[in-house]
C-alpha cells in the first residue's frame, strides 16, 4: 500500500487481500458460457422468435381496403340513384286554377276569404304564385309545398276590409311555376 493512502476497512475474522481486486465485466458484456442464456426485458415471443429464425412464415395483416373499397362504391351508387331519382321522376305540373269565394262579400269591418284550387298531376313539388289585388296590393311570391299523391292545392287569400262605402273587388291567383295559370274571383263590398 502506498505511502498516505488510506487503508481500506477489513471485515473482523476476513484476511486482506495483497494486491488489487481483480475487474469484474458488468453482466451484459461477460461472455456468454456453452448453454447459457441471456434475457433482457420481457423476452421476445416464441412465434417472432421463429419468425426471426426463419422456421415459420409470418402471418399477413388483415387486409381491409376492399371492404373501404366497397363501402366507397355503395356509397356513390347510392348517390348517383338518388340523383337519378331527383333528375328523372316526373315533376309537379298544375294543369289547371279555379278561384271561389263568397259573392256576397264579407260584412262591415271583415275578411273576405278567398281561395284558389290548383289541380296537380298529383306528383310532389313546390307551387310559386302571387295573390293581385284589385286595390293594387299583392302579396309578393308565395310558396305551396305539395307532397306525392296530392291531386289538388288549396291557394289561399284573407283580404281584410274597414270603412264605409262599396267597392267591386277582385283577387287574381298568377301561379308562377310550375307553368302558368291565372284565375281570378269577383265579390262586392258594401258597408252603409
Amino acid at each position: 500500500m502506498p505511502a498516505g493512502a488510506p487503508a481500506a476497512a477489513v471485515p473482523a475474522g476476513h484476511a486482506a487481500a495483497e494486491g488489487p481486486l481483480p475487474a469484474v465485466a458488468p453482466e451484459d458484456e461477460r461472455p456468454l458460457a456453452e448453454g447459457e442464456l441471456r434475457r433482457f426485458g420481457p423476452g421476445v415471443p416464441a412465434a417472432a422468435a421463429a419468425v426471426w429464425h426463419g422456421e415459420t412464415e409470418p402471418d399477413r395483416p388483415v387486409r381491409r381496403k376492399g371492404r373501404r373499397r366497397l363501402l366507397a362504391v355503395l356509397l356513390l351508387l347510392a348517390l348517383l340513384a338518388l340523383l337519378a331519382w331527383r333528375w328523372y321522376s316526373p315533376s309537379l305540373a298544375v294543369t289547371s286554377v279555379a278561384v271561389a269565394t263568397d259573392p256576397a262579400g264579407p260584412p262591415c269591418g271583415g275578411a273576405a276569404v278567398v281561395t284558389a284550387t290548383a289541380q296537380t298531376n298529383g306528383h310532389a313539388g313546390k307551387v310559386r304564385y302571387r295573390w293581385v289585388r284589385s286595390d293594387g296590393g299583392t302579396s309578393g311570391e308565395l310558396v305551396q309545398s305539395v307532397p306525392e299523391g296530392t291531386r289538388q292545392a288549396d291557394l289561399v287569400l284573407r283580404w281584410t276590409f274597414d270603412g264605409h262605402g262599396t267597392m267591386q273587388a277582385t283577387a287574381t291567383v298568377e301561379i308562377l311555376s310550375p307553368g302558368q295559370h291565372t284565375a281570378a274571383a269577383s265579390f262586392t263590398y258594401s258597408c252603409p
